[in-house]
């Protein structure tokens, strides 16, 4: 019973031991992500900026506090963008 409420807990999104310099220090990287990719386009831009995205939504669904639908809707685009991510990347 308790090891279920401890994968319940750690499955709710609220997570205490996550701090501020990771939340924002890996925003801080993601931006660094878009910035470099945007600087230095390639041939296949848009392609090099699927990744960046992803990890953008989820870090902002997963790592910060939002109001319950706010956090409802982040969550779900961002897998819905996981999964059109992903079929993009293997497809093409």
């Amino acid at each position: 019973m308790n090891a279920l409420l401890k994968i319940k807990t750690s499955l709710s999104g609220d997570n205490p031991s996550r701090s501020a310099w990771y939340r924002y220090g890996f925003l801080a990287l993601i931006l660094g992500l878009f910035a470099f990719v945007l600087y230095h386009p390639g041939e296949h831009c848009l392609r090099g900026l699927i990744v960046p995205v992803m990890l953008l939504l989820n870090h902002l669904a997963y790592q910060f506090r939002w109001p319950s639908r706010l956090a409802f809707a982040f969550r779900v685009i961002a897998l819905a963008w996981v999964v059109g991510g992903c079929i993009y990347l293997f497809i093409h």
